[in-house]
């Protein structure tokens, strides 16, 4: 049973959504510095999921994803992806791998404590659970948090998210 407090909590995101869909902030939890290891893009696969990366450029996303953003990349690890395969279909492909990119700043100190439901470049919607010992995204774990872009963050997932 939702309490008046999970209401507020999520009223609270629901305002600041537009704000970090229009590159104003405010969706990120704080103002965290920004490494000079580059992008979204470059941050990710820095990071261990460059076949990920790979996708998004077969896709044509990696001119959007390089620009100013805001960003935040649930990207799948190498070993992920090379469990669950990706679409050879490049429609299936572009679909999937915008499953994975929310517009926003989305921190872990942010996300900590509330389970909500954002839209994705796909235009459709996942889950991000904070309530629990750890982050998930649609109930897929996130290994490694909180990777600062110069557009965005990226958090690192252990799965392949399936868009709905």
């Amino acid at each position: 049973m939702p309490t008046r407090r999970d209401g507020l909590k999520l009223l609270l995101a629901a305002s600041l959504l537009p704000l970090a869909a229009c590159g104003g902030g405010g969706g990120g939890g704080g103002t965290a510095a920004r490494s000079a290891g580059g992008d979204v893009l470059d941050v990710a696969r820095a990071n261990g999921a460059r076949r990920f990366v790979g996708a998004l450029g077969k896709a044509g996303f990696s001119e959007r994803l390089s620009g100013p953003g805001p960003y935040t990349l649930f990207a799948p690890t190498d070993r992920a992806i090379s469990a669950a395969g990706l679409p050879s279909d490049p429609g299936a492909l572009s679909k999937l791998v915008a499953y994975h990119v929310v517009p926003g700043d989305f921190t872990v100190a942010f996300l900590s404590g509330v389970d909500i439901n954002y839209t994705t470049l796909a235009g459709t919607s996942l889950n991000v659970d904070g309530t629990g010992s750890g982050l998930t995204v649609n109930g897929v774990p996130v290994t490694l948090a909180d990777l600062e872009a110069s557009n965005g963050v990226v958090h690192l997932i252990g799965g392949v998210l399936k868009p709905r």
